[in-house]
């Protein structure tokens, strides 16, 4: 087994080392006592290693009549307090492990990393194993991505900040963690995460989502809760530099603060959009906004963000260029991800008048404008168009199987499919005659695309033979 470990990577190497490293053993035995009340003795049976573990009154052979899991978690164990590696790399850990199992497992790995100056490597797909708290933490995680090298969390948080930015961010993105410790693994393992302020967004388009959209759809749509709209805007930053497909929800006043308006003022689409569709040079939100501010000011509207957002909303002076601006502003911003409410605040767009979890809710139970937010944000996988794309390469395909045979006979008439996919393409596709060379495909399936069809000859242009619908 020895001459065969560094090369197979089999977990017996691990095993024998509870016989060999009596420590390892030790350490093994009482995270097992302490964490699942179990003990663990070690036996050989005919010079095999046999450990057996006790629990209570009964007693049974550890390979023999265990399950997988905990044999798994002494394997996992056993490589961990092992002293003979320096770098440790262990593909999804969490494999027939209890979530929390995983998460005590991998607080022993870090331990020992800790403690012996060593480097563990972990692959995971578990977002529980992501349960992050500080700022700090980050710098060992790393987000992989088709079609995109690594990314490490820490550089997409501080890459572009020095100083008392770094500092400032730093502090921000733990107080956001001591709040929701999710959040990081809802943003990696969600299909499209959703950011927004508190818990009473949480709780009013949860209730929308449940009320208006299928089960499969509540259950893809993940609501990540960030804070405040300065967090909000900080998370929607970090996930762009991630690669992750995100979008926002704010109240309206978000479009006042600097630091929202720097991070969308840092996309180049919504700079475009500033100079092509508002005249604006410099491309600036603070500067589309500086006249509206200057009415503000004259309204005598206070520091608070409600009245901010509430003004923005209901009182700005008609007759003025000023509406076009903020409804440009949302328009733009909503394009690339950040919803704004029109209606100012979450409170004005529940028609509530002060925030409350089961206001909040109960407001969202019935039909309103937070369905239209709802609408924009959902996330469903639609396969229909994919499953369009793909059917028409396929009758493409058949169709110049099709041809190549006619131009070798040009009088012949086929009611079949040809080649030697021709028995799976004719579940697929019906071939008809028509006459004069002409030939016609129809759709067999799937049921959505039955009946759609296109016709050709040997001379049809590859250009041209696109399905049309049923006539």
């Amino acid at each position: 087994m020895k001459q065969i470990y560094p090369d197979t990577h089999f977990a017996t190497d691990d095993l024998y080392s509870l016989r060999e490293q009596p420590d390892v053993w030790l350490k093994v035995a009482a995270f097992l006592k302490r964490a699942l009340g179990r003990t663990i003795q070690l036996r050989e049976s005919s010079g095999y290693l046999d450990p057996h573990v006790l629990i209570g009154g009964v007693e049974y052979s550890l390979f023999r009549d265990e399950g997988h899991g905990l044999r798994e978690l002494v394997i996992l164990l056993a490589a961990a307090y092992r002293d003979d590696w320096t770098l440790l790399m262990v593909d999804e850990p969490e494999l027939h492990l209890h979530p929390s199992m995983a998460r005590l497992w991998l607080a022993e790995l870090r331990r020992e990393c800790v403690e012996r100056d060593k480097r563990a490597l972990v692959v995971t797909h578990e977002p529980s194993l992501l349960r992050v708290r500080d700022a700090s933490e980050l710098g060992g995680i790393w987000h992989f991505q088709a079609g995109r090298g690594p990314v490490s969390l820490a550089c997409a948080l501080f890459d572009r900040q020095r100083g008392e930015e770094t500092e400032r961010r730093r502090t921000q993105v733990s107080a956001t963690l001591r709040v929701n410790p999710d959040l990081v693994s809802q943003l990696v393992f969600s299909p499209r995460p959703v950011l927004v302020e508190g818990v009473h967004d949480v709780a009013a388009l949860s209730a929308s989502l449940e009320r208006t959209k299928t089960p499969e759809v509540v259950a893809q749509t993940d609501l990540v809760l960030c804070g405040s709209s300065v967090e909000v805007a900080l998370w929607f930053e970090i996930s762009h530099a991630l690669g992750v497909d995100v979008r926002a929800v704010a109240d309206l006043d978000a479009c006042l603060e600097p630091s929202v308006q720097s991070v969308m003022d840092s996309y180049p689409e919504v700079t475009r959009r500033y100079r092509e569709e508002l005249f604006q040079e410099p491309p600036k939100t603070t500067e589309i906004l500086k006249p509206l501010i200057v009415e503000m000011k004259k309204a005598g509207v206070s520091a608070s963000p409600k009245e901010k957002a509430d003004w923005l909303a209901r009182s700005i002076p008609d007759g003025t260029a000023h509406p076009l601006r903020k409804e440009k502003i949302i328009a733009i911003w909503r394009d690339h991800g950040m919803w704004l409410h029109d209606q100012g605040t979450i409170e004005n767009v529940l028609g509530i008048e002060t925030k409350g979890l089961n206001q909040a809710a109960q407001a969202a139970s019935s039909p309103g404008p937070i369905d239209a937010v709802v609408d924009w944000c959902a996330y469903e996988v639609d396969l229909r168009g994919d499953i369009e794309l793909l059917l028409n390469i396929a009758v493409e395909r058949v169709a110049h199987a099709l041809q190549e045979a006619i131009r070798s006979d040009p009088e012949a008439q086929f009611s079949m499919p040809v080649g030697a996919s021709s028995v799976a393409d004719a579940r697929l596709v019906e071939v008809v005659p028509i006459g004069d060379g002409f030939h016609r495909l129809v759709v067999r399936t799937p049921k959505p695309f039955v009946g759609y069809w296109l016709e050709f000859s040997r001379d049809t242009a590859s250009s041209q033979l696109n399905l049309q619908p049923p006539q």
